[in-house]
């Protein structure tokens, strides 16, 4: 695939979706969602965080209560990006119950957690639908490179890649992606990117982030798509090549 050209977007749009957080969660789906009944979920722990979001993996148990219902869940190894970013994926041990709210208690083990999450709830409550997820998202757009982001400031440094995409899939969905300098042979960068309204930002800000890239580097993307239940879409994407956002 050829390289693509990358734009610098405005301070405006740049504040749209560049937001520096240090220490909190990032949830997948995101918590006040609807979610189908076999959901799994990502929890995603940044800055001083992402240690005490680490240490959940085989510890102490969770549990998804609702008024009716209680669900085991089981904290499973995911991944660690370079800057400062731990994310676990929580798998309920069995189906929940339609047209019920549920909470995960983790209060004990994460005390005084924050939501990062725009928009969302700032307890961990999903409210379930009718029916389980078995259907795979497909693309209806595949994925390239929108736009990228360049932005220091006195607090630090941001660069992001927006990628864009549009999915046949009426719940949340994300990408593994799979991040590689095209140059020489370096370590690949394996870590989630939930997908907004079409969009997904690899890269970092000044506090934390997803991916780290190199002034004006290539880089190589690889990615794959998954719904809020862990379907993945069968599709093959190609790679995708593109320049690291740098000054101008």
């Amino acid at each position: 695939m050829s390289r693509l050209a990358l734009v610098l977007v405005s301070c405006v749009a740049a504040q749209a979706y560049a937001k520096c957080e240090a220490d909190g969660l990032y949830v997948f789906p995101a918590p006040g969602a609807v979610i189908p009944l076999n959901a799994k979920f990502i929890l995603e722990g940044t800055g001083s965080d992402a240690a005490r979001v680490s240490k959940l993996v085989g510890g102490g148990e969770l549990v998804l209560r609702s008024g009716n219902d209680e669900v085991r869940v089981t904290v499973q190894r995911g991944w660690s990006s370079s800057m400062k970013r731990v994310a676990v994926m929580l798998k309920p041990a069995s189906e929940l119950m339609p047209n019920q709210s549920y909470t995960l208690a983790i209060e004990k083990l994460l005390p005084g957690y924050k939501v990062l999450n725009p928009n969302a709830a700032e307890t961990l409550t999903w409210r379930t639908g009718a029916i389980a997820d078995t259907s795979a998202p497909r693309y209806q757009v595949k994925p390239a490179v929108a736009e990228g982001l360049y932005k220091k400031e006195s607090d630090g440094l941001t660069r992001q890649l927006k990628i864009r995409t549009t999915l046949e899939e009426e719940g949340p969905a994300y990408f593994v992606a799979t991040v590689q300098r095209a140059r020489g042979n370096p370590a690949k960068q394996v870590y989630p990117v939930v997908i907004n309204g079409g969009d997904a930002v690899l890269g970092h800000d000044a506090c934390s982030g997803t991916f780290t890239f190199d002034d004006g580097r290539a880089y190589k993307i690889w990615l794959e798509a998954y719904d809020s239940a862990g379907n993945k879409a069968v599709e093959k994407l190609p790679m995708i090549e593109a320049q690291a956002p740098r000054p101008q």
